[in-house]
């Protein structure tokens, strides 16, 4: 049997948990939280109006955009646009409802309130507590492993990063004095393009065409892109070869700028990304010196440059570029240690598809 989600959850607004100041700090205990992809936006050392998801955990539903979060910790948040969402029945378990949720096949075409209206009219599978809470059990297991092999990647992408910074130092400040240079001095740089979408003959299956979105440091490497560019749309397009740098330089938010990626394959890519061709530099040295530098690099954007990092303010900035027998060596260790990535993340692959069946199995 069925049951709306209206009847099981009931939800709060979060009106009274709004923080009054948004200067965050590290050094402050209480998260702020979203319920988007960014979840804590800061800390904030705010006493007052705290929701205590310790004693009561709850779920935080994006009235805008559906995303939502499990929560059975302290915290307070950003803005109205969200509901709190708390159980009907004090015997059930909330997570069990979380997990039904993230099964639910659902995009908000429209920015309006979702949850009242749309979303909590959905029915899910109505279970007893020990159903729920067998379930609840299995599908915490194998999302426990996936994070703690998350973990274990996000160690080697810091490893590398203390390596850089053993052998190179802070490449900002540059405590070691190498030599630095403008960019356009060592690399080749160029933007990308969008062929015109009145010529559908420019859209086909022979060259994957990059967008911002498959470019998320700290993944080295590119996330497979939706669209593709036909030979006729190369023409007009900007393509790089293996073993290049894209570097998003508009994408929404200066926040997003200086994201990059190494290339281990020819691909095509949009106005929204600059592409990096090394002259002679060690593009695994490059790709670590940009990651580290990415703070750096957004200073360099202003409001007078309305958000974008243009190539030829990419092309002015100053990076320190070592011996490139020193780039080849740190290679070699960023080498070795992506052979342990590629373990790591097969595994987060076989757990993600072993969670995702078993989602199947229970909520269809």
């Amino acid at each position: 049997m069925d049951i709306r989600l209206e009847n099981v959850l009931k939800y709060e607004q979060p009106t009274k948990y709004i923080v009054k100041s948004e200067n965050y700090s590290d050094d402050f205990v209480l998260p702020v939280l979203t319920a988007g992809k960014s979840f804590v936006l800061g800390y904030t050392d705010e006493t007052e109006g705290v929701c205590k998801a310790s004693e009561n955990p709850v779920i935080i539903f994006d009235d805008f955009t559906a995303d939502c979060k499990y929560v059975d910790f302290d915290f307070k948040v950003k803005s109205s646009a969200m509901k709190i969402l708390h159980k009907v029945n004090a015997e059930d378990n909330l997570k069990y409802y979380f997990y039904a949720m993230q099964a639910i096949d659902y995009t908000p075409f429209s920015h309006k309130r979702v949850w009242i209206s749309e979303y909590s009219k959905f029915k899910i599978k109505n279970r007893s507590v020990a159903e729920q809470n067998n379930i609840v059990k299995e599908l915490d297991t194998v999302a426990a492993a996936i994070d703690n092999a998350k973990q274990r990647l996000n160690a080697l992408d810091e490893l590398v990063k203390s390596r850089f910074i053993e052998m190179f130092g802070d490449p900002v400040e540059n405590p070691k004095g190498w030599d630095k240079r403008p960019l356009s001095d060592e690399c080749e740089i160029i933007t990308g393009n969008t062929p015109s979408r009145k010529k559908p003959n420019y859209y086909g299956d022979f060259i994957e065409w990059i967008k911002s979105d498959n470019i998320n440091t700290p993944n080295a490497l590119l996330t497979p892109a939706i669209e593709s560019l036909s030979e006729e749309g190369l023409k007009v397009g900007r393509s790089v070869e293996k073993d290049c740098i894209l570097m998003t330089c508009i994408a929404g938010s200066i926040g997003c700028i200086g994201n990059v990626s190494v290339t281990d394959r020819k691909v095509a890519f949009n106005q929204q990304i600059n592409g990096i061709i090394p002259n002679k530099n060690n593009v695994w040295f490059l790709y670590v010196l940009f990651d580290l530098s990415k703070s750096y690099i957004q200073s360099t954007v202003t409001m007078a440059l309305k958000g974008i990092l243009s190539k030829g303010q990419l092309s002015k900035i100053e990076f320190i570029f070592p011996p490139i027998e020193l780039q080849n060596e740190f290679a070699k260790f960023v080498e070795l240690t992506d052979k342990s990535k590629f373990i790591v993340q097969k595994q987060i692959e076989d757990l993600q598809e072993l969670l995702d069946s078993k989602m199947d199995e229970y909520f269809g």
